[in-house]
């Protein structure tokens, strides 16, 4: 079971993927598979996946499967693998020992932001974790990169509390602000922003550390689906070295509405939700 293999079959646009191997031989897999296993223009290859270690393609299914189905694709990948051992000759190789990358999204740039984003349901009254049988326990990961310039708008050197540029808010509310915690969710329009600002403020600076506190809101909407939040956080900016040693941001706030394939048609709202950005630290 291999779950959002983001960097096993990456976009055109990530030249340099983490681990290389990996990924030629997943495409491999992919290549190899019958006509209409996995669908096309997608880097989510999320599924059941059975192959060789030279991208052999045994057995495999996209996406969530059942009890069942999971077995079936065993059962068959282990049958085809038996098969294919009979007809040829074998030998065992060295078990590779790369290290795959712990991080999604861009790669790792100095002086830029690379932040864990969790999406969370906040308690609802008694219910501490709302959910169902099909999501007893939901929330969901991603991650956030800010260019070097991008990220160096937050460390403003204001005493006063300041909007960052209107791009970096925006492509925050665009593409994370989004209703994630039980599934999928396309990107905001630029015309679902309905309003908006993220706000740094320096409040203490101490031997070339600064520490910055942030705050904010925004508000989306687009048919029935809204996320209305309000931003709390802080971060801690190294001006020696030119980077972030720490950051923490929560975007908390009432959500409402299904959006392609969030998992709420049967929860629509209004209800809680919050989404938190914290900085990677390889």
């Amino acid at each position: 079971m291999i779950e959002e293999t983001f960097f096993l079959y990456p976009p055109d646009w990530l030249k340099n993927p983490p681990n290389p191997a990996s990924t030629n031989l997943f495409k491999k897999y992919v290549a190899n598979s019958p006509k209409g296993t996995f669908p096309k223009q997608t880097s989510t290859y999320q599924g059941l996946y059975c192959l060789g270690a030279d991208g052999t393609y045994l057995s495999g299914k996209f996406a969530r499967q059942s009890n069942e189905v999971a077995r079936e694709t065993l059962t068959t990948g282990l049958a085809r693998w038996q098969e294919i051992t009979g007809e040829g000759d074998f030998q065992p190789e060295p078990v590779p020992t790369n290290r795959l990358a712990l991080y999604g999204g861009e790669e790792l740039r100095k002086g830029g932001l690379k932040l864990e984003v969790a999406y969370r349901d906040l308690p609802r009254g008694k219910v501490q974790r709302p959910g169902n049988a099909q999501f007893p326990n939901p929330y969901n990961l991603g991650w956030f990169d800010l260019k070097p310039a991008e990220a160096k708008a937050i460390a403003t050197n204001s005493r006063e509390k300041s909007a960052i540029p209107d791009s970096v808010f925006r492509k925050l509310a665009r593409t994370r602000l989004k209703d994630a915690v039980r599934g999928q969710m396309s990107d905001w329009e630029d015309g679902d922003i309905k309003d908006g600002q993220l706000f740094s403020q320096l409040v203490s600076s101490k031997g070339g550390i600064q520490t910055y506190q942030l705050s904010g809101s925004a508000s989306m909407e687009s048919g029935g689906l809204s996320f209305e939040p309000q931003f709390h956080g802080s971060a801690t900016y190294d001006s020696s070295s030119g980077q972030f040693t720490d950051f923490r941001l929560i975007a908390a706030g009432q959500r409402s509405g299904k959006g392609g394939a969030n998992g709420r048609a049967t929860d629509l709202g209004p209800a809680p939700m919050a989404i938190a950005l914290t900085l990677y630290k390889p």
